[in-house]
């Protein structure tokens, strides 16, 4: 288990108790965000000069308006010279709340842009797929498919393109000449 897996874990458990996880998990993207956008921001929190008290005296005024949960979950970070993690903490924290909210994420590539009712059609037909479990579906057109849709999710991939198909053909007749 990773360091960052760990910090989510903590932090997951922490903010279930309270009923804060969808919040918290706002919060991190929110922060995580502002310091890609921000140069100044990201050296001043990843900097290994400034000070550990200046650090947290300047999260109580960057994160005012988040949960204090959030706030001081970044202190401990910053107490533990942890703050390479956050990004690492972000992305399992939200696995974590999606997994425990029943959600899953789906990716569907296409070859052309669906409509909105298609795309909810697909969704529903896979909600029912994972037993009522709440899908929420990325959509990306890749015109190289041809046709057909492929879908990943939870680290499986399905492939239902044109292109796939023709794939499986070809390898299948190679298969056949060669026996």
């Amino acid at each position: 288990m990773s360091a960052g897996s760990t910090y989510a874990g903590a932090l997951f458990e922490a903010t279930k108790e309270k009923d804060e996880l969808e919040g918290v998990l706002e919060d991190l993207r929110e922060f995580v965000g502002a310091l890609r956008e921000n140069e100044e921001l990201r050296l001043f929190f990843y900097g290994g000069q400034i000070p550990e008290r200046q650090k947290r005296d300047a999260l109580e005024g960057l994160t005012q308006d988040m949960n204090g949960t959030t706030t001081n979950f970044l202190k401990v970070l910053v107490d533990n010279g942890r703050e390479e993690l956050i990004e690492d903490v972000t992305r399992n924290y939200e696995d974590l709340v999606k997994e425990h909210m029943g959600r899953v994420e789906v990716e569907v590539t296409t070859a052309v842009e669906l409509s909105g009712e298609v795309l909810n059609r697909i969704k529903d037909r896979i909600g029912r797929m994972l037993e009522g479990r709440e899908v929420i579906l990325n959509n990306s057109v890749d015109p190289e498919l041809l046709g057909g849709a492929v879908f990943s999710f939870g680290g499986q991939m399905m492939d239902g393109s044109v292109r796939g198909r023709l794939e499986s053909l070809r390898e299948g007749m190679f298969e056949r000449s060669a026996v």
